[in-house]
């Protein structure tokens, strides 16, 4: 399997990127307008993360190379960010 640099998949999937910036920028701006509720920046940071699975599901199916494997990375990328960010959130 060939390996595809990012700036040509941006190039040839302009939209697919642009979705996900869209997502993960009103995921954060969701955040900050929340910042006084902890337990709603958590439901808003896992509804980001599962947006990043099925972004990556979805991206890698229509470039026709989907497998388990690389599902598993972008649920095990998603978890990470879930507890990185959601011990900050929690700290207080």
């Amino acid at each position: 399997m060939a390996q595809v640099t990012f700036e040509k998949d941006l190039s040839r999937h302009p939209l697919h990127y642009f979705t996900l910036l869209c997502v993960m920028l009103a995921g954060l701006w969701g955040l900050f307008w929340f910042s006084y509720k902890p337990a709603m920046q958590m439901c808003i940071l896992i509804s980001m993360a599962i947006s990043f699975i099925v972004w990556g599901i979805v991206h890698h199916y229509e470039h026709k190379d989907l497998h388990i494997k690389i599902i598993m990375e972008y649920v095990l990328w998603a978890v990470m960010g879930i507890l990185l960010f959601g011990s900050l959130l929690l700290r207080s």
